[in-house]
């Protein structure tokens, strides 16, 4: 299966230029990668395209990246696709890790490969769950 037939990852985050940079990285990669300016884009947007993975950032206007993680499992379960947080704190990933399920933390600045490197272990571990 090529990365292009697998569910899209989703780009959360308020700045235009960061957003974009993420989605270009991805797409070179192989990635199909949908983008939300914020958290409630992010939230409408995961219901209806149910992307694989998403990648938030934690500080945003509005709805942080907690709130948003927090308002997919409230709307979805279980079925909540696993997330990607980014943020300058090491305290808000572990919150996040533990109450809203997010299953990787990336500490800005981090490094392209890091990133890489953490949606390539999400969709291995995808891969065997399913089979």
């Amino acid at each position: 299966m090529s990365k292009d037939d697998d569910d899209p990852i989703l780009v959360v985050d308020d700045d235009p230029h960061l957003r974009e940079a993420l989605a270009a990285i991805l797409e070179q990669e192989g990635f199909r990668v949908l983008q939300a300016p914020d958290g409630e884009t992010a939230v409408r947007m995961t219901a209806a395209q149910r992307p694989g993975l998403l990648v938030v950032d934690y500080m945003m206007p509005g709805m942080n990246g907690e709130m948003v993680l927090d308002a997919l499992r409230q709307e979805h379960g279980v079925d909540t696709p696993p997330a990607l947080l980014l943020t300058a704190a090491d305290g808000p990933l572990a919150r996040a890790r533990t109450s809203q399920g997010a299953v990787f933390g990336l500490e800005k600045p981090f490094a392209v490969r890091d990133l890489l490197e953490a949606v390539n272990r999400h969709r291995r571990r995808l891969t065997r769950e399913a089979s």
